[in-house]
């Protein structure tokens, strides 16, 4: 070892123990000694299973790092404390992912595509995959000399929802400042309106908070969970920034009519000189709609739908955290969102909420498409549909001990919707039991069922918790059912026979308690005619 080496290694050695007397220096040294032990032991013949760690609630940095093997260990028992994702059927997100996908995933994990200068063939790949999911939305051809569509990959349909705001949001405000004749300091001032179904996801409750746009809700009745298209029409006015469809609530997995909701746009920009915009929010069904045949335009080919968003993740069955927003044309919509980058060695254009990500998700999604091919989504969404529509069968053939029907439907039933089966215990029953308990008494069996109730926070009302549905008091709950790809017929008849086993428990119990009643109904009229006999024989 060379003079300069030794002398490196002194300088680490004299910081590391500086300060500690003999004593502590050995009982230091005595614990470098247990974790070199450590490092090569079996792991549950190590000291770490018996202590806390920062994975195990320690809540710290460790001093010192362990191997590998270890560090992976323990983050495969965090794992095993979860629910077990392929039962999760309360979650859209796509949890099942082949080895080579896998590997796919890991290739993307060290590109960065903030730097296109970097990683230009993973940037014209993003590109590639943009054109590829706004030409299965029939998005209009770009005029741009770049030739490519006008839209971006994002970390999940909020992101992607959240793009589509500001740039319709600025769209607006250029055009209300043209119109009234104000500042740009004045139009700042001026909050606009989205009108959108109460059904919304989570995104749009971060759009209230974090964008000043203020909600102008719509709300449906609780048959389908859709809205009536007719209710936009009076709620659109100079303010109103754009109105959302939503292809697929999440609580219902019905459509709104978006077909109608074109056309009365269309109607009042005309009648008011407006130019209010419809966004699409596919978020699950942007990989479902595309591929049911007969189902009525929803995408670009309606004229008033200037953006489009959807998940990835969901049923366009990429890995988590993967999303994407399609612009009609980049002019007055895309371009408000685009922020140009030099500092990296080169020009890069960047159009989304966070700057640096992985390509993780962008690799995963154009594998998926590779793999599955038009006609393979095709046959993976009829599968889905009708697994959804067996389940949703069995459900509705159950009866309670009076006759009537244990469950009513709430999901598109027959109409063209999700892959999802919502319901509800039927409201008329008069029943010990409720959509919360099924949800607990399924989870007995591993199976993670959602259950809900029908409220929502009002962001319109001082974000008060309300009734999202126009017909029903928010106390009304439903529960549903998620049909993932990965939930088959044979997992399907599972999670049924499980169901089945918790309604004959309450059947039985019911039945039980019907019959104390009738005993004791029995005793008490027996005893009352005992007693009038007496009182008769008294007289």
């Amino acid at each position: 070892m060379t003079n300069d080496k030794v002398e490196c290694v002194n300088t680490y050695l004299d910081a590391e123990y500086a300060g500690l007397d003999d004593k502590e220096t050995i009982a230091r040294l005595k614990r470098h000694v247990l974790r070199l032990q450590d490092s090569e032991a079996h792991y549950y013949a190590t000291k770490m299973t018996s202590n806390k760690t920062c994975c195990g609630g320690h809540g710290r940095i460790p001093v010192h790092g362990i191997s590998a093997a270890q560090a992976k260990e323990q983050l495969v028992q965090i794992t095993e404390l979860d629910n077990r994702p392929r039962l999760n059927t309360s979650s859209y997100v796509n949890v099942v992912l082949e080895k080579e996908e896998k590997e796919v995933a890991v290739l993307g994990l060290a590109v960065n595509l903030a730097d296109g200068s970097v990683y230009p063939s993973s940037t014209e790949l993003s590109d590639n995959t943009i054109d590829a999911v706004a030409k299965l939305w029939n998005c209009p051809k770009p005029e741009e000399s770049t030739g490519h569509f006008a839209g971006s990959g994002t970390v999940g349909s909020t992101e992607a929802c959240l793009l589509a705001l500001l740039a319709h949001k600025k769209r607006w405000r250029l055009w209300y400042q043209e119109r009234h004749g104000l500042t740009e300091d004045q139009v700042a001032g001026v909050i606009p309106n989205l009108i959108i179904s109460t059904t919304f996801q989570a995104c749009w409750e971060k759009a209230f908070r974090y964008f000043d746009v203020k909600p102008n809700f719509v709300y449906p009745v609780l048959n389908k969970l859709a809205i009536n298209p007719e209710d936009i029409r009076d709620k659109i006015n100079d303010k109103t920034m754009m109105v959302v469809g939503i292809m697929g609530n999440h609580y219902s997995g019905t459509y709104d009519p978006v077909w109608d909701m074109d056309k009365i746009i269309l109607e009042v920009n005309e009648q008011k000189g407006f130019q209010v915009g419809l966004h699409v929010d596919a978020a699950s069904g942007g990989f479902i709609a595309p591929f049911q045949d007969g189902l009525q335009e929803w995408d670009f080919r309606l004229k008033s739908v200037l953006s489009i968003s959807a998940s990835g993740h969901k049923f366009g069955e990429s890995s988590c955290g993967t999303g994407w927003v399609i612009f009609r044309e980049r002019k007055d919509l895309s371009e408000h969102i685009e922020v140009e980058v030099t500092y990296l060695g080169g020009t890069s254009f960047s159009s989304t909420l966070n700057f640096s990500r992985p390509a993780t998700g962008l690799y995963v999604q154009a594998y998926k498409f590779l793999r599955l091919g038009m006609s393979g989504y095709k046959q993976k969404v009829a599968n889905q549909l009708h697994v959804t529509s067996v389940f949703r069968e069995s459900m509705r053939a159950y009866k309670w001990i009076n006759g009537e029907p244990l469950f009513q439907i709430l999901d598109a039933d027959k109409d063209m919707g999700l892959p999802v089966c919502s319901l509800r215990v039927n409201p008329k029953l008069d029943v010990a039991f409720t959509d919360f308990t099924i949800q607990h008494a399924v989870g007995e069996f591993h199976w993670y069922v959602g259950a809900y109730h029908l409220s929502f926070e009002d962001f319109g009302n001082g974000g008060v918790e309300s009734a999202f549905c126009s017909d029903e008091p928010k106390s009304a709950s439903m529960f549903r059912v998620v049909f993932k790809s990965n939930l088959t017929l044979a997992l399907c008849e599972d999670l049924t026979s499980r169901i089945d086993e918790v309604i004959t428990h309450f059947k039985e119990g019911a039945e039980s308690k019907k019959a104390e009643v009738i005993i004791q109904s029995f005793k008490e009229a027996k005893q009352n005619k005992a007693t009038k006999t007496n009182f008769h024989s008294a007289c």
